[in-house]
């Protein structure tokens, strides 16, 4: 998990990819409270991804699986490559903790 939640690691977008190829992503409705959300905005400011998980980075790297593979979830399948391991200046992930640790 990233250790400052400002962006995933490259590890944490290895995680969503293998979740999204597994079949082993959370299904939010069944986990009320307990998930960690993220939304993804551009370097523009637009609005690009989300995602959501058990952890911080992983919800992230879900977040950023969204927009560059944004089938990646129903197809169970990315094309190698298409997901880059870095991110660039601007992008913008805006994290929300699970209710149960908030306050």
């Amino acid at each position: 998990m990233s250790e400052n939640h400002s962006k995933p690691t490259a590890d944490d977008i290895r995680c969503a990819i293998l979740a999204a190829e597994r079949g082993l992503w959370i299904d939010p409705s069944e986990h009320p409270n307990e998930y960690w959300d993220c939304k993804l905005y551009d370097p523009t400011g637009q609005r690009a991804g989300e995602g959501q998980a058990f952890s911080a980075g992983e919800a992230m790297g879900l977040a950023w699986l969204h927009a560059h593979a944004p089938d990646a979830l129903t197809e169970r399948e990315v094309e190698p490559g298409s997901v880059p391991f870095k991110i660039a200046d601007g992008w913008r992930f805006e994290l929300t903790p699970p209710l149960a640790i908030r306050d």
